[in-house]
This record gives C-alpha cells, sequence and structure tokens, in this order.
C-alpha cells in the first residue's frame, strides 16, 4: 500500500520545482491511463486543497464522452461536503510501483449507481513520478561523474567548506535518488558504518549540488595496476527538494541514453 502522504512539490509550480518533464499530456494518453486505474482498482488518497483533509477513493467510471471522471465520495459528510466546496482535489495514486499525481476542480455530486460520486473535469496532465530510491543507475564511465570530498589528513572532514584543492574528487560508481557509490583512496583511518560526511558537493552536469552523506557499507577493491581503493556506499540525508529533482532528472537522462543505444 502505497503511502498517502502528499507530495507538497506538487502545490507550488510544477515547472519552478523540476517536475514539467514528467507530466503526461495529451487526450488518448491521460484517458488511457485513467482507464488503467479504474481496470486496475487502484486506491487512491484524495486531498482537499486547501485543508489538508484526505481520504481514500477510487475512480468508478469516465462519462460516455470521457470528459468526466466519478470518484468514490467519501463516507463522512463533513468531508464530502468539504469537497464540494473545495478549490480543487489532489488525487495521489500507484501503478506498477509508479507514482500518480493529477488535481481535479470544479467538483460536483452526481448519482451513480444509487451511490454519490465526485464528478469532476478530466484533468489536461497527469504527473508520472517512478520512485528510484532503490534502483541504482550505474554511471557511464564517459559521464565522469565526480562527488568532492572535504578531506583531513586523518580522514574525513565534517566541515562545511567549499572545495578546496585539498578536497578529492572520488568517481560516482552508481546512483539512485536515495544515495551513490563511489570509490576514494584508502586513507589512514577506516570509515564506519553510520559516519556522516557533510559538505561534499556532487559534481553533475556542469553542477555543484551540495549533499550529505551517511555511510551505509564499504569494501576493499584492487584495480589491475595493483592500487587498492576503497568502494563506499552512502545514503543522502536531507537531500534538499531542488537537489533531489536534479537527481531524478540525470536519472532520467541517462536511461534515456541507454536505451537509445540500445538495438
Amino acid at each position: 500500500m502505497m503511502s498517502d502522504k502528499i507530495d507538497n512539490r506538487l502545490l507550488g509550480s510544477l515547472q519552478e520545482n523540476g517536475l514539467e518533464e514528467f507530466l503526461l499530456r495529451g487526450r488518448q494518453q491521460v484517458r488511457r491511463l485513467l482507464h488503467e486505474l479504474i481496470s486496475n482498482s487502484s486506491l487512491i488518497s484524495v486531498h482537499l486543497l486547501p485543508g489538508g483533509l484526505s481520504f481514500l477513493s477510487a475512480i468508478v467510471t469516465l462519462s460516455d464522452d470521457e470528459e468526466w471522471l466519478f470518484l468514490d465520495a467519501s463516507p463522512n459528510e463533513t468531508i464530502h461536503r468539504r469537497c464540494l466546496q473545495a478549490e480543487g482535489l489532489l488525487c495521489v495514486t500507484q501503478l506498477n510501483k509508479i507514482r500518480i499525481q493529477f488535481r481535479v476542480s470544479q467538483v460536483t455530486e452526481v448519482p451513480f449507481e444509487g451511490h454519490p460520486t465526485l464528478a469532476a473535469p478530466i484533468p489536461d496532465e497527469i504527473l508520472r513520478l517512478q520512485r528510484r530510491d532503490t534502483f541504482r543507475l550505474q554511471v557511464p564511465i564517459s559521464h565522469g561523474l565526480k562527488c568532492i570530498l572535504p578531506m583531513k589528513e586523518h580522514g574525513y572532514s565534517n566541515g562545511h567548506d567549499k572545495p578546496q584543492r585539498k578536497n578529492i574528487e572520488a568517481p560516482v560508481i552508481d546512483i539512485s535518488a536515495g544515495g551513490l557509490s563511489m570509490e576514494v583512496p584508502l586513507s589512514k583511518t577506516a570509515p564506519t558504518v553510520g559516519d556522516q560526511i557533510n559538505g561534499c558537493y556532487l559534481k553533475l552536469a556542469g553542477d555543484l549540488i551540495a549533499v550529505n552523506l551517511e555511510i551505509r557499507n564499504h569494501g576493499r577493491r584492487i584495480l589491475g595496476n595493483g592500487k587498492e581503493m576503497l568502494r563506499i556506499g552512502c545514503s543522502f540525508i536531507g537531500l534538499p527538494i531542488p537537489a533531489a529533482n536534479q537527481i531524478q532528472r540525470y536519472l532520467y537522462q541517462v536511461e534515456r541514453e541507454i536505451r537509445a543505444l540500445e538495438p
């Protein structure tokens, strides 16, 4: 069961939050996706805007002309009345592990097969945002993705200084929305699982993205020239939304490049 927590990014401008490229537009595509939600009996978390109230629902059907959708009404009379007065409803669900979100407005009550439903014009666009918290993308060598780590003579620094020459640029091996793996030279002090490395910078598509990391695992690797390196798996800590959006866009970009090269 998906989380019913509202994604606050959608309360603002999708363009400002960098999510516009994940929008599904077009009459046929939008309606095809809505039909899939109906066929899969997908539960939908409906959030009233504004107000913060929410309830579980489902799309009952679409009108014959496919211009209106009908949602199960809340059994709570107070919430039901608030739905009819709300500026809009934010609908959140999942389909094939992909997060689906859309807004509807001009909500009215319409009876359907003896039960009240909430009717609203079909939205012009639907956002599909695939979760990649656990999906790690192998970084192409040609991308040269680096993570800049603040270093001290005894090991890793927890400072917040901007990158300087004494810092090292560790090649990123793989990356996800939740963290990354990288290789660094062996240091005098071995890292410990749970250690935090603050004040890092991810060099992504020409930008420096400030990130804080927590070490989740590590292990030694011997290169072909006999040099020993340390591979460290880290999770992001408190990653700001703009930074998360940049990483998400990078993941989609690399996936598209990989698919384009497939026969």
